[in-house]
């Protein structure tokens, strides 16, 4: 079994793990991206637990999803923060495992080939949905105003967080700061951006 411990199959698990985590934020529905997604972090968990792990590239791989969320949390398209994710991913996780002259011990060539194909992934599966979210808008105006939702991510004054309103996820956002677990009345919707309010907790039936 120990064939199975080496840097570049730990390599592997990490890249594929965090695109599915960034993926399933974007797709919060998918639930078998989740369950892929936790399998690929647990082996790469294991595989740490035999590797000598760098810390400084190990830190900036646990980093590389920050600026993916505050790209999505926006409201401008094509944010650079998306692509900086990337480059943060690609070059943390080929520097995670290296030798005693701090050479990378996982393959560069095919460190790149992954990273660019889950980046396209990634941006195709972005664009689908947000050219899909378009077209349902552009025949169902107003869908989902005075609906109520609940917030899953925070909602600061001065971003935007995450609302499910008829099982689907929507960026929002409001005049005041709402924590996530609260529920929410859509006011207006702009695109696939809502305006929302705190309500009280309605009483179940």
């Amino acid at each position: 079994m120990t064939f199975l411990i080496n840097p570049n199959l730990a390599h592997l698990f990490v890249i594929v793990g965090v695109m599915l985590l960034l993926l399933s934020y974007i797709n919060a529905k998918c639930a078998r991206l989740k369950v892929v997604m936790l399998l690929c972090l647990a082996a790469a968990g294991i595989e740490f637990v035999f590797l000598d792990v760098n810390p400084w590239a190990f830190l900036i791989l646990a980093l590389s999803p920050l600026p993916f969320f505050i790209a999505v949390r926006q409201a401008h398209p094509h944010n650079p923060l998306f692509l900086l994710s990337i480059i943060m991913l690609t070059v943390s996780s080929v520097y995670l495992f290296v030798d005693q002259n701090n050479r990378p011990l996982v393959l560069q060539g095919r460190a790149g080939f992954l990273a660019t194909l889950c980046g396209a992934c990634l941006w195709i599966t972005a664009e689908g949905m947000r050219n899909k979210e378009g077209a349902r808008l552009s025949n169902e105006p107003d869908s989902v105003v005075g609906f109520i939702g609940e917030v899953r991510t925070d909602i600061e004054s001065h971003s935007a967080g995450s609302v499910l309103v008829e099982a689907e996820l929507w960026q929002a956002h409001s005049k005041e700061p709402i924590r996530a677990g609260r529920l929410v009345r859509v006011l207006r919707q702009d695109g696939f951006w809502l305006t929302v309010k705190e309500v009280e907790k309605i009483a179940k039936k």
